[in-house]
């Protein structure tokens, strides 16, 4: 049987677009609102419905929807937003991928047909939730989110971080538990403490290329669905290629920005590898859209870096 590493690029045919701007009204300690300054800003319908249209005209696959939230650990202007995301279902058929925070059984009937994918962590403990992400929540408001979408028919491909809790493994497994005690997932998407410049965990050390192998082989065990390595982990030359490696070692089958080293391992061992511009909790019956075409990432590449 050919084994297949699906890899994925986002930028620049699936860009990421912050509905909050550069604003959140948490300061998660291992974020500090670090990763919203990588993504388009787009506050309001008109200037979200604006530079989605153009991604659009210029032969985008879809767009991440994501930004800040509030002490709640709700989505900010997602819900004022919801007609301009309708609308650009609607006119352009852009693949709409969306970073749901909490979300309520309203919401989530508000959000079925107007998008293609929802993405939340799932974290398996409340030490982590209150210390961590700074809010006054629990393990159980998560089980609630995922459980609405569900529901509601919306597809969700959940995020486990590995070593979320101070670069140390606490309670990964029991969220993978939780996930798969309620939702089908097409896509498990592992991601990997990072420790980021200008946050109170900056100093720390990530998890071993063992840790993330565990909670990898575990998601494997657990679940008919594939297994990818998100996008957020390290990248420093030392433990990038590990991880990466020891994850595919692990069971992953899809893998967002893979390292030369880590692509010619994984052909070394008899992989394929399929490229796909996309988000790599792309549903698969999306694949076709996001095949690479080299002349059309290299302009969307363009108009991206003017758009920041």
């Amino acid at each position: 049987m050919q084994k297949i590493l699906k890899t994925y690029y986002v930028w620049p045919r699936f860009p990421s677009v912050s509905m909050s701007g550069k604003d959140c009204m948490l300061s998660c300690r291992h974020c500090n609102r670090h990763y919203l300054k990588g993504m388009i800003p787009a506050v309001t319908d008109e200037e979200l419905l604006r530079v989605c249209r153009r991604f659009y005209e210029n032969n985008a696959v879809g767009v991440l929807l994501s930004g800040g939230c509030d002490r709640n650990g709700k989505m900010l202007n997602l819900e004022k937003n919801l007609s301009a995301i309708k609308k650009i279902k609607d006119e352009t058929g852009l693949i709409i991928k969306l970073h749901t925070g909490f979300v309520d059984e309203k919401l989530a009937e508000n959000l079925k047909g107007i998008i293609d994918v929802a993405s939340m962590e799932m974290v398996g403990d409340n030490t982590t939730i209150q210390e961590i992400f700074g809010l006054n929540a629990t393990v159980d408001d998560y089980v609630e989110t995922f459980r609405n979408l569900q529901n509601a028919g919306v597809s969700i491909a959940p995020h486990v971080c590995v070593g979320i809790y101070n670069g140390m493994v606490k309670e990964e497994f029991k969220a993978l538990e939780l996930i798969k005690e309620n939702i089908k997932p097409e896509t498990v998407v592992i991601i990997v403490f990072r420790p980021t410049k200008n946050t109170v965990l900056q100093d720390l050390q990530p998890p071993s290329p063992e840790d993330v192998a565990s909670v990898v082989k575990k998601a494997k065990g657990l679940f008919d669905a594939e297994i990818s390595l998100g996008c957020m982990r390290p990248r420093n030359r030392a433990v990038r290629a590990e991880i990466e490696i020891e994850a595919l070692k692990s069971g992953v089958s899809r893998m967002e920005l893979p390292s030369e080293k880590t692509l010619s391992y994984a052909k070394e061992k008899g992989y394929e590898i399929k490229r796909l511009d996309a988000c790599c909790a792309l549903p698969e019956k999306y694949e076709y859209l996001a095949e690479v075409n080299e002349f059309l990432s290299k302009k969307i590449h363009l108009l991206s870096t003017n758009m920041l």
